[in-house]
């Protein structure tokens, strides 16, 4: 190894990954850190940190600069960059090459060729491999391209030739709305990756997505480590991957693996990286769709089949090591499964959500791995991804990695900002799923009209009203004086009783001692008896069966995790329900406010300009999401408060109609 202190220029959980893998090594591990990251989990395992600037990330981990300054200060003599940020910044790799520094990655060259979906095209092409029908060309013309989209025809994509996760991607299906989307795809695409260059391909509409993990290094060794299916995605962002691909035919699988080594040895690529793919299940046929030239997010289910540890290979190769075992020697054994446990709410377009995390317990059962960057007090903020947390199943066959991974999903615990677990649990139950025969399509098709939450129970809008009512005991020396909830007097001699609001309806609640009854608007009372609340874990018998479950309050919002899940329950008191009442909180009819912090992408409209209900006219972003937000109403724009590059409060006024007569 020609280097022994290895600076982490990234965060989160990727950041603690790379702290253990340099650690496992011998190596001295230094994290870097923004204001909203200085108590983060990183910071605190890492050997030592160096502060980078403020939280937005264009001030501290996205600039290069600094990060160089940090490695310096601290006698670093290599930078690993994780995933996202500069990880696949040519400029920033070779600023390390000019600063003395080992880039723990591929080189500059490398990273500039495959960063551009035109120039990897033309690289696949070269090595023989095949790539979806479309244009990859240098003229950039609103006008050529709109020819070139006539010859391709629809359904296509417009797709950012930088970076990835889609970013800068948008389908067409009538070539009427090409120009407007066209500009919104370079718009997205200069935001995110300072590049506003296209391609355009033809739209394979129920395609799966396969990915080969490569390793090579410096001395033209190149392997394999079998292939991952990513085809469960939202938005084009992957959300459940899996090591090995089901239902790949072996002459298929053949095919890919050799068309990724082959790729990789003719680019001279010496790192960790992924060669991505469309494969048409029903034809058979499998196209280039970029390669990644970095460590991947999904990188531990192909180390649980393998038993290799891909990032300290990574970081053994850039030390100048050759890699040790042959192609024949790497095995695939069992199945793993990943899911991203993300911050956001998929009921409603997958918004981000934001607050402190007030309750973290991360499942510790057998089989399961768990990369997270959190911890109970860690605060979710608007700068960064949403991702919170990975959660890895392994298993000897997929079903069981399927029902294990389900399993630790369950008792996954996060309160405080709400989580995807639900939706992921949701789609690993998917018949498609289970059969293997789920493909990029199958979360829009399941789900046409999107994800909707599941219904609290009964027994749920209990248990939640129950929990309220006795947290409000341990504020008080009166139980019935409890938090603004409203108190029923009954004759004396009677326990008292409280209404609370939940879904929309009154819920009573009376009893004293132990045992309670909760009464819900057309449904037979319940009876809870025997109740204890010790710590967090409220427990009670109904009909003589005995419950535990796990709760969290936060304001209104009471958190269950019992046998069932997770459910997070809003619980209003009497000040909770007259709060909700006002709508001016929620902005007026004709006004646009902003849902969340962040920041303004793109004001779309002009003053003055005519609007229609629907019609886009403000895009933020907050964790890395853009969001459209619509006109509420037909009118005239009469006042845009922001520009593009603004940053917002939750609440904000961002533009006001003039009501249409």
């Amino acid at each position: 190894m020609n280097f022994s202190t290895v600076l982490i220029a990234n965060r989160g959980e990727i950041a603690l990954r790379l702290v253990r893998a340099c650690q496992g090594l011998g190596l001295r591990a230094v994290a870097v850190y923004s204001d909203a990251d200085r108590d983060a989990p990183h910071v605190i395992q890492a050997d030592s940190a160096v502060h980078i600037g403020p939280s937005e990330a264009a001030q501290s981990y996205l600039d290069g600069a600094k990060i160089i300054k940090a490695a310096q200060q601290v006698g670093a003599d290599a930078i690993h960059p994780g995933y996202g940020f500069l990880a696949e910044n040519a400029d920033f790799a070779q600023a390390c090459a000019d600063a003395g520094l080992v880039f723990v990655g591929p080189s500059p060259d490398n990273i500039r060729l495959m960063g551009s979906k035109i120039r990897a095209k033309a690289a696949a092409v070269a090595a023989s491999v095949p790539v979806v029908p479309g244009y990859y060309g240098d003229d950039q013309s609103d006008a050529h391209l709109l020819t070139e989209a006539h010859k391709i025809g629809t359904p296509l994509l417009i797709k950012a030739s930088a970076g990835g996760g889609g970013r800068g991607m948008r389908q067409v299906h009538d070539l009427a709305d090409f120009a407007t989307e066209l500009r919104a795809a370079r718009a997205e695409a200069e935001a995110a990756f300072g590049d506003g260059q296209v391609l355009l391909e033809r739209y394979v509409g129920k395609a799966r997505h396969i990915e080969v993990q490569i390793l090579a290094d410096g001395h033209g060794n190149v392997r394999h480590l079998f292939e991952r299916d990513c085809s469960l995605q939202r938005n084009h962002q992957k959300v459940i991957e899996e090591a090995p691909a089901p239902n790949l035919a072996p002459e298929i699988r053949a095919n890919l693996l050799d068309s990724a080594v082959r790729l990789t040895k003719g680019i001279g690529y010496d790192s960790a990286g992924t060669i991505e793919y469309l494969f048409d299940a029903e034809t058979g046929d499998y196209y280039f769709l970029e390669m990644n030239t970095r460590l991947q997010v999904e990188h531990p289910v192909t180390e649980a089949v393998t038993g290799i540890d891909i990032a300290q290979w990574q970081i053994r190769a850039a030390g100048g090591e050759a890699l040790p075992f042959a192609q024949e020697d790497i095995p695939c054994n069992g199945w793993s499964i990943e899911a991203r446990i993300a911050a956001e709410d998929p009921a409603e377009g997958y918004r981000p959500e934001i607050g402190e995390i007030t309750a973290y317990s991360a499942p510790e059962l057998d089989g399961l791995r768990v990369d997270s960057g959190v911890r109970t007090g860690s605060t979710v903020s608007h700068y960064y991804d949403s991702m919170l947390a990975k959660l890895i199943s392994e298993a000897p066959d997929r079903a069981s990695a399927i029902r294990l991974l389900d399993r630790g999903l369950k008792a996954f615990r996060i309160a405080g900002p709400g989580t995807n677990i639900a939706f992921l649990r949701d789609l690993l139950a998917m018949p498609e799923y289970g059969a293997g025969g789920h493909n990029t399509a199958s979360i829009g098709d399941t789900y046409p009209e999107g994800w909707k939450a599941p219904t609290p129970t009964p027994q749920q809008q209990a248990e939640a009203v129950l929990a309220r009512l006795l947290a409000s005991f341990a504020r008080s020396d009166n139980p019935w004086s409890s938090l603004g909830a409203w108190r029923v007097t009954e004759p004396a001699g009677r326990s008292g009783a409280a209404l609370y609001r939940v879904a929309g309806e009154n819920v009573k609640i009376d009893g004293r001692g132990g045992q309670y009854t909760v009464t819900l608007p057309d449904l037979a009372p319940i009876a809870l008896q025997n109740v204890t609340l010790s710590g967090s874990t409220l427990g009670f018998e109904i009909n003589g069966v005995r419950h535990n479950t796990d709760v969290q309050i936060s304001g209104d919002i009471v958190t269950l995790h019992g046998a069932s899940g997770r459910m997070a329950i809003e619980v209003l008191t009497q000040d909770g329900i007259l709060l909700s009442g006002n709508d001016a909180a929620l902005g007026a009819g004709n006004q646009i406010t902003a849902p969340m912090p962040g920041q303004v992408s793109e004001v779309v409209v002009k003053l003055g300009d005519t609007v229609t209900a629907g019609q886009p006219v403000v895009v933020i972003e907050a964790m890395k999401l853009l969001q459209t937000l619509a006109a509420p109403c037909d009118g005239t724009i009469s006042q845009i408060n922001f520009s593009a590059g603004e940053s917002v409060d939750s609440g904000a006024v961002l533009v006001s109609i003039e009501p249409e007569e």
